[in-house]
């Protein structure tokens, strides 16, 4: 585990809401990093307040309001890799800078695949010439 591969946790730690073998992970390199074990502490103090604000019943502008649900909608539909020993962060990294182009090409393939299923299809119909 590295400072890169946890650091996309450390918001999930702070709201509790990851899930228990991540925690387990994030929580075995929080022991032993001071640095993020500071900022998992500055999250937590962040979540603590927003607790509070919420408390004293502060209504925020309405384009505010909307600008941040649409920014938590776009940030829960990122999908992030399972920590796992095994994945290297230039992976992760790599993956995560380029998951539109991989993206791209993976719905090229699935077309190319079709295509090739619909020609044999049609290949298998046409009549066989007598020999």
């Amino acid at each position: 585990m590295n400072c890169e591969q946890v650091a996309p946790y450390l918001p999930g730690i702070a709201g509790d809401e990851i899930g228990a073998e991540t925690r387990r992970w994030v929580d075995a390199h929080i022991e032993t990093c001071a640095s993020c074990r500071a900022d998992a502490a500055r999250l937590r103090g962040v979540a603590a307040g927003l607790v509070a604000l919420r408390e004293r019943e502060v209504t925020p502008p309405a384009f505010l309001q909307q600008a941040i649900i649409e920014r938590v909608e776009s940030e829960r539909s990122r999908r992030y890799l399972p920590i796992s020993p095994a994945v290297s962060a230039e992976l992760v990294r790599v993956v995560s800078d380029n998951r539109d182009a991989i993206a791209q090409v993976a719905g090229a393939a699935v077309a190319a695949g079709a295509l090739y299923a619909l020609w044999r299809a049609a290949r298998s119909r046409r009549p066989q010439a007598a020999v």
